[in-house]
């Protein structure tokens, strides 16, 4: 049994939340260049990998989580890239790539929000999503609609959504 089935709980869910919508969400990964904003462990990554896109780059808090994320993609043929980075560091900047086709979002806006503020957060976020020509977020809240309005407010449209059992909301954004 692979280790994320047998221990499927971590934070704030299981690998089949992680998972869930990612894949019926309307969304081509296959020849594209993908930043994962919270990219956690890399599992996310590592089955966007099986789709076979040109790059991978993921950005969590936690060293440890980006450490687990390198190994596993030590064996993968997508070429790939996981930093250690509080997204309120100065640093950001130097270490996102100019464009990305495609920006996973997954839960993460709320915890950086919560963290650094209101106003900071968007800021952030604004400038990842101008990085992008799609996006996909999963928010745990839907009536929660901040992060919906950077994306829609920086000329994305809504392309597809799914409405977890789990509770969260998977939704892909195209710019227009």
């Amino acid at each position: 049994m692979p280790f994320w089935k047998s221990h499927k709980k971590y934070s704030a869910g299981t690998w089949d939340d992680r998972l869930d919508g990612l894949f019926s969400c309307g969304v081509n990964y296959s020849g594209k260049t993908i930043l994962d904003v919270g990219c956690n462990m890399g599992i996310v990554a590592y089955e966007i990998a099986k789709r076979r896109p040109a790059y991978i780059h993921g950005i969590d808090i936690l060293k440890p989580h980006t450490r687990v994320a390198r190994s596993i993609f030590l064996g993968s043929n997508v070429e790939s890239r996981f930093d250690a980075m509080n997204l309120g560091s100065r640093k950001l900047q130097s270490v996102l790539n100019d464009s990305y086709d495609i920006v996973l979002l997954l839960a993460v806006y709320q915890h950086v929000r919560r963290g650094l503020g209101q106003e900071e957060a968007d800021r952030i976020f604004t400038d990842i999503i101008n990085r992008a020509q799609t996006i996909v977020a999963r928010v745990p809240d839907e009536d929660d609609i901040r992060l919906q309005s950077l994306i829609e407010g920086a000329g994305f449209t809504l392309s597809d959504r799914h409405k977890s059992p789990r509770g969260s909301t998977v939704l892909a954004y195209h710019r227009h």
